[in-house]
């Protein structure tokens, strides 16, 4: 069974019978297929779906976001009826991190459905001092240099200029987008009263070069709910350490499935 249309940041038409949406938001520089082997490491019942932001990949002729409170309200209506339909939840892995959670956000915000738990991979507080590169301060062999630092770029690509010259200006406006976080409608980290009433679980890599383990535990004074956990890896975790970042995180999603309604069949 499926929804009615297709929405063209998923790149399909989602299930309209799966029992909960997992919609992943990827980092900067990096687009859907950082997601692709997911579906196979969920439990059944989850349904993954990777967030496509223009200008990438399967979208890389449309125009590009670079402001973080028009890529949430893009992304905000276009979402709205799938995240009105079914149970939902949102994982965001770096630049990700932010759009997931300024979505949720939105959402309580606006009297939408909220989701049932937010996610956050390999991306410090919003009010801590930035971690990633100002998206104008270094030229592009600097900027390239400083992504294959922290493990964003393979060192071979530095002798690829025509590469470099097709990446850098996507990682330049995500990077935007990453420092214009005060227009992406989050909470005030020094209120109390503004903070979500969502669970929010945040995850940080051991060997991550770029993103420290209190940066990311930052995240607490933004949701009433907050849980947080150190996993083996560098800053793409998921993918270099995948075992035990998804013997953890699987764990959270099994805790969400047994809350939900039982699947459709099943009698109590």
């Amino acid at each position: 069974m499926t929804t009615s249309a297709p929405v063209s940041c998923l790149g399909r038409t989602p299930r309209a019978d799966a029992r909960l949406r997992l919609f992943c938001f990827h980092h900067a520089g990096g687009g859907a297929s950082f997601y692709a082997s997911w579906a196979g490491r969920v439990p059944p019942g989850v349904e993954v779906l990777p967030v496509q932001l223009p200008g990438r990949e399967a979208r890389f002729r449309e125009p590009r976001f670079s402001d973080a409170g028009e890529a949430v309200s893009a992304l905000g209506r276009e979402l709205a009826p799938l995240l009105d339909e079914r149970p939902w939840a949102a994982y965001g892995h770096s630049m990700g991190a932010l759009l997931a959670f300024a979505l949720a956000a939105a959402r309580l915000r606006e009297g939408g459905r909220g989701p049932e738990a937010v996610f956050l991979g390999a991306y410090a507080a919003p009010h801590r001092t930035p971690t990633l590169p100002a998206p104008d301060r270094y030229g592009d062999a600097e900027l390239a240099r400083a992504l294959v630092g922290f493990g964003g770029l393979d060192p071979r690509f530095l002798d690829r200029d025509d590469w470099l010259r097709a990446l850098l200006p996507i990682v330049r406006d995500d990077l935007r987008i990453c420092a214009s976080h005060r227009r992406a409608g989050l909470p005030d980290p020094d209120d109390e009263r503004t903070r979500l009433p969502v669970r929010v679980e945040a995850f940080a890599g051991t060997d991550d070069r770029l993103v420290d383990p209190a940066g990311v535990r930052a995240w607490g004074r933004y949701a009433r709910d907050f849980r947080m956990a150190c996993v083996p890896g560098g800053h793409f975790f998921p993918r270099e350490a995948p075992v035990p970042f998804f013997d953890r995180f699987n764990g959270s999603l099994h805790r969400i499935l047994a809350a939900l309604d039982p699947p459709p069949g099943v009698r109590c």
